[in-house]
């Protein structure tokens, strides 16, 4: 049996302050806290109700303002005298709504484009589905978003072009680029609080169109509360809790033209300011004996025991982790000198040794031991992934012909191509001599393949310490979501895929096809 060692003193003080004021106190405290949270959360609600319906408002009155100016321009382009001069005018004076401005004839041949750096030329032939559908329903329309083939996510505006005779003889769409800026990014750029609320807009397919963060424009987001709500053509607010698991306030309303889904939310965490103004109030004005109790007899036990029980369960979690990134040392200030000294300590010698377990000296890469955690860690949180494993062509002749310091530099050159292609959320790693690889999360085929051979490509064409081009590599790629087994498979398909790029005489990419 354990024996027992006694009392902490910071229980026995908390017993004698909790005891004498428990009813007066904490009942009081407690009604207070409740009738504020409900007030806050429900002002919250409303006026970001009110703020999400008044941009759905200006978004339908900016969407209408567009399609007039779209259809006016299709109306003037159905003239035999109108020329890119006259496209050239009538863009300056639309270019706060539209990035570009294209006339399409009838075959959605490019007639005219302004301006003339948008990926598309004259005599170029759309292959968009905005493009098609503009075509054939012959009516002005807001498309629904799309990639173009300059890579560009675009909303089209468009409107058919009639001649003299009333033959159709095209469209003109103008086109909203939506990760830069235009007139709809505007409207929604700016949150009326500017406390750490935010907009953003999702389409009738749950993508999101306008984010205030653009990495993430073009997002699925469909299953988020206030997006299923107003996808179904409500308009309301309710608390939501992101991807990221934080809390807001959101209110949303469905725009009719477009079809999107206008939400804007304020951070729950926004309260805790007032709340805790509130509370403070409250122990000053009614329970002044308990404030000089407790600041007396706990502040002292709390500066003493709360820092190093922190410190204590992070070393209980650090060590149960089998995570491939351990937790990180929690932040503590103190004004005991040893509380401050060990937790400065302790935050040295940890990121010395996860230096030394997690990245390869050489390279600065991820070590092959990070690259095992990772993998098996995706693998059993049911994480898709792909796996691109590189293997440098013909190494140990560049460490025969130019020596191994010349040989470290060209490992260091193929390591710092591997972070240029790598998104964030990858991770680049060194599997063992000239081996390495890239462990890309969540990805597709296509998009896999093309990182890969952009890799490859990239190597091949630039100049290397070995004093030139010549430089190539083998890659091999396999998806975990394809294949069947452990990370051990994926591993060995990928090494396959490698084997037949070397095969097939290096310098190529292949995947693994189960």
């Amino acid at each position: 049996m354990r024996k027992h060692k006694g009392f902490k003193l910071r229980t026995i003080l908390g017993m004698l302050v909790i005891g004498s004021v428990l009813i007066t106190a904490v009942l009081g405290g407690y009604m207070a806290y409740i009738s504020n949270i409900s007030s806050l959360s429900s002002s919250y609600l409303e006026n970001n109700h009110n703020y999400a319906q008044k941009l759905s408002s200006n978004t339908s009155d900016l969407l209408n303002v567009m399609q007039n100016n779209i259809s006016y321009i299709a109306e003037i382009a159905g003239q035999e005298s109108f020329s890119q001069k006259d496209l050239d005018i009538v863009y300056r004076g639309n270019d706060q709504y539209f990035n570009s401005i294209v006339i399409s004839n009838s075959n959605r041949e490019v007639r005219f484009v302004n301006p003339g750096d948008t990926g598309v030329n004259v005599g170029t032939r759309l292959t968009s589905d905005a493009s098609l559908q503009a075509s054939l329903l012959r009516k002005p329309m807001i498309s629904e978003p799309y990639v173009a083939v300059s890579g560009r996510l675009i909303l089209m505006v468009s409107a058919p072009i009639y001649n003299d005779r009333g033959t159709y003889i095209g469209f003109a769409g103008g086109t909203l680029y939506l990760q830069e800026d235009n007139a709809l990014s505007k409207l929604l750029m700016e949150h009326f609080y500017g406390n750490g609320s935010y907009v953003y807009v999702s389409d009738q397919q749950g993508r999101l169109i306008y984010h205030p963060v653009i990495g993430r424009v073009n997002e699925i987001v469909k299953n988020n509360k206030a997006i299923e709500r107003g996808l179904s053509g409500q308009s309301g607010s309710q608390r939501v809790v992101n991807s990221k698991g934080k809390s807001f306030f959101a209110g949303f309303a469905y725009e009719p033209i477009s079809e999107w889904v206008i939400v804007s939310q304020t951070p729950t965490a926004i309260m805790d300011k007032p709340l805790r103004e509130m509370l403070i109030s409250f122990l000053m004005k009614d329970i002044p004996l308990f404030l000089i109790i407790l600041l007396i007899a706990m502040r002292v036990s709390y500066y003493i025991s709360t820092p190093l029980y922190r410190l204590a369960q992070f070393s209980e979690e650090a060590f149960d982790s089998k995570k491939a990134n351990p937790p990180s040392l929690p932040k503590i200030s103190s004004i005991i000198y040893e509380v401050n000294q060990l937790h400065k300590s302790m935050g040295k010698y940890l990121n010395l040794l996860n230096e030394e377990i997690q990245i390869d000296g050489l390279t600065g890469l991820s070590n092959r031991k990070t690259f095992d955690l990772n993998i098996q860690e995706w693998y059993e949180e049911k994480i898709p992934f792909a796996l691109i494993l590189v293997d440098m062509d013909h190494f140990k002749q560049i460490n025969d012909t130019y020596g191994h310091a010349r040989g470290d530099e060209v490992l260091k050159f193929v390591a710092s191509q591997l972070k240029l292609v790598a998104t964030p959320g990858d991770v680049c790693f060194r599997y063992g001599g000239e081996e390495f690889g890239i462990l890309v999360k969540y990805a597709e085929r296509q998009s896999v393949m093309d990182m890969a051979e952009l890799l490859r490509k990239k190597i091949a064409e630039s100049e290397c310490p070995n004093g030139g081009k010549g430089i190539t590599i083998s890659i091999g790629v396999a998806l975990s979501d394809t294949l069947s087994g452990g990370p051990e498979k994926v591993i060995e398909f990928a090494d396959q895929a490698l084997y037949q790029s070397k095969k097939e005489g290096r310098n190529r990419t292949n995947i693994y096809e189960d």
